[in-house]
C-alpha cells in the first residue's frame, strides 16, 4: 500500500537530521536482525575507506522495504575486486560498487599536469583505461548488478576549484576525465553509473569534503555528501528491483495552472513566460519529458470540460496538449471515482497510479478511497513546484526502452481503435488495422524490454517469478 506524499523536498538526506536518522536506523536493523537473512547482498569497493558508507546505504534500502548485507572490500583494492569478485567480499553477492576518486589513482598525474607536464593527462588517460578494461573484465564474470560512481571534483590537492587558472587547469583534467569515463563505461552493456560528481555540486564542494576525517583515516566525504550517495545508490538498486509507476493523474486548476478556468477564464488562468505561470510551464515540461520516458498522464479534475479543454486547445502558454493525455476524467464527481476508470481505459492497476493535486483535502480523501493510489500534494509555493516533482522517484527506470518512449503515442493509437472498432464490423476492422507479425530471434538491445514483459506476471508471465534485467540477461547468455 502506498503512502501519501506531502512534500517531496522536504526530506533533504544532506540535512544533519537526515543524517542522524539514517544513522539511528541502520543501528537499531543491526540489533533487531537476528539470524534474518537479508534479501540482498551488497559489495562495496572503494579507493577510500568506505565503512561510513554503509549506514547510510542500508538506510537507504531499509527506507524502501528492502533489508541488505552490505560487505566492504579492503581499503583502496578496485582493480582485485574487478579480477576477484568473491575472493573480495568473502561470497557471492548481488550488487557491486565500484567508487573511486581521481586523486585516489592519479595523484602523480595531477600534480604532474598542475605542474605543467603535457604528458601527464595523457598517462592519466591510460590509467582510467585499465580501470575501464578491470571493470568489463568484472562485468564478464559477474551476472549481477554493477554500479560504478564517476569521479568528483578532487579535493585535498593543493588547488582550489576558485583558483583563477582553474578552467585550464584541475578543473580541465577532472571534466576531461569524467567525460570519458562516463562515455567508456555507458559501452559496456549492464553497468550502471551513480553520478558522484553530481552529488557533490548537489550538496555542495566545502559541504561534501570532510578534512579532518580525510586526514585521520583516508574517508574524504562529509555525512551529507555520504547521505546523498546512498540515497542514489539505493534508487539504482530499487530501480533493478520493482517496476515503475505507469501513469501520473493530474489535477488541473492550481496543478498545470495557475487560478481557476471556470472562475478566472482562459484569460485569467497563469501558464506563459512570467511568474508564477513559468513555474506552472516549466513542470508541464518535466510532466513531458516523463511522457518521453514511457510514463502516461492523464488528468482528474472538477471542472467543466470544455473549460478544461480549451486552456490545452486554445493557451498559448501551454506546454501540455490534448494528444498529449493518455486518459481523463473531468466532471463533478469524487475524484477517487474516477481513478478505476482511468486506470481500466489504460488497461493497467490503480496501484500503477500517482495522483497530484494541490488540494490537501483531494489528497487525504484519496489516501483513504484508494490506498493502493500514491497521492502527492504539490507545494503551495509554484517556484518549488519543479524541484519538487524532480525528487520524485517513482519514475525511475535502469533503461528506458523504444517501446518506453513510444508508449503514450501507442495508447492513444489503441484508443483510435477502439473508436474505429465501435464503427465497423469486426472482419472490415482487423482489415483496416493491415495488422503485420515481424517474428525475430531476440538481440541484446531488446533485453530492456523483454524483461518489463517478464515482469508483467497478469499477462505474460504465469509463473509469478519476477526478474531483474541481470536476471535475464544471464538467462539470455546461458548455454541451458
Amino acid at each position: 500500500m502506498s503512502e501519501s506524499i506531502t512534500a517531496p523536498t522536504a526530506v533533504n538526506p544532506a540535512s544533519r537530521s537526515s543524517t542522524i536518522a539514517a544513522k539511528k536506523a541502520w543501528r537499531d536493523h543491526l540489533a533487531q536482525r537476528g539470524d534474518t537473512k537479508p534479501a540482498i547482498r551488497i559489495g562495496l569497493s572503494a579507493s577510500f575507506t568506505a565503512e561510513t558508507l554503509v549506514p547510510f546505504f542500508g538506510a537507504a534500502l531499509l527506507a524502501e522495504g528492502t533489508a541488505a548485507e552490505i560487505e566492504v572490500g579492503p581499503y583502496n583494492q578496485l582493480f582485485q575486486t574487478c579480477l576477484d569478485p568473491q575472493g573480495t567480499f568473502h561470497g557471492p553477492c548481488d550488487v557491486i560498487v565500484l567508487l573511486w576518486r581521481l586523486e585516489d589513482l592519479m595523484l602523480t598525474e595531477i600534480t604532474g599536469f598542475l605542474a605543467g607536464d603535457q604528458g601527464a593527462l595523457q598517462q592519466a588517460s591510460e590509467k582510467l583505461a585499465s580501470l575501464i578494461g578491470a571493470i568489463r573484465q568484472l562485468r564478464s564474470k559477474f551476472s549481477g548488478m554493477i554500479v560504478v560512481g564517476v569521479p568528483p571534483y578532487p579535493t585535498g590537492v593543493g588547488h582550489g576549484p576558485l583558483a583563477l587558472h582553474n578552467p585550464g587547469a584541475l578543473g580541465g583534467f577532472h571534466r576531461k576525465l569524467a567525460g570519458q569515463f562516463g562515455d567508456d563505461i555507458g559501452r559496456i552493456e549492464g553497468v550502471h553509473l551513480v553520478d558522484l560528481d553530481a552529488v557533490q555540486r548537489h550538496v555542495g564542494l566545502a559541504a561534501s569534503f570532510d578534512p579532518r576525517h580525510w586526514y585521520l583515516y583516508r574517508q574524504p566525504f562529509s555525512d551529507g555528501f555520504l547521505n546523498t550517495t546512498a540515497s542514489q545508490l539505493g534508487r539504482l538498486v530499487m530501480a533493478s528491483r520493482r517496476a515503475a509507476k505507469k501513469c501520473v493523474v493530474l489535477d488541473a486548476d492550481n496543478t498545470l495552472w495557475g487560478g481557476i478556468v471556470g472562475e478566472d477564464g482562459i484569460d485569467g488562468i497563469q501558464i506563459g513566460d512570467e511568474f508564477p505561470g513559468s513555474a506552472f510551464r516549466d513542470f508541464q515540461k518535466l510532466l513531458l519529458r516523463w511522457r518521453n520516458q514511457g510514463v502516461l498522464l492523464a488528468v482528474a479534475s472538477k471542472n467543466n470540460e470544455a473549460d478544461v479543454w480549451e486552456v490545452f486547445d486554445k493557451h498559448s502558454g501551454m506546454v501540455l496538449h490534448r494528444e498529449h493525455l493518455s486518459a481523463w476524467q473531468i466532471n463533478w464527481l469524487p475524484k477517487a471515482e474516477g481513478i478505476p476508470l482511468i486506470a481500466r481505459a489504460l488497461n493497467i492497476g490503480t496501484d500503477s497510479l500517482v495522483f497530484i493535486d494541490d488540494n490537501p483535502m483531494e489528497i487525504a480523501y484519496m489516501r483513504d478511497a484508494r490506498p493502493e493510489v500514491t497521492s502527492i500534494l504539490v507545494p503551495s509555493e509554484p517556484a518549488e513546484i519543479v524541484a519538487a516533482m524532480q525528487a520524485l522517484t517513482l519514475f525511475d527506470q535502469l533503461e528506458v526502452t523504444d517501446e518506453d518512449r513510444k508508449r503514450a503515442d501507442m495508447m492513444r493509437a489503441e484508443r483510435d481503435r477502439d473508436v474505429l472498432s465501435a464503427q465497423i464490423d469486426h472482419t472490415d476492422f482487423l482489415q483496416a488495422l493491415d495488422l503485420k507479425v515481424d517474428l525475430f530471434r531476440a538481440k541484446t538491445e531488446d533485453l530492456g524490454r523483454i524483461t518489463q514483459l517478464i515482469n508483467k506476471t497478469n499477462q505474460f508471465n504465469l509463473t509469478t517469478i519476477r526478474r531483474t534485467l541481470d536476471e535475464v540477461r544471464e538467462l539470455a547468455n546461458s548455454d541451458d
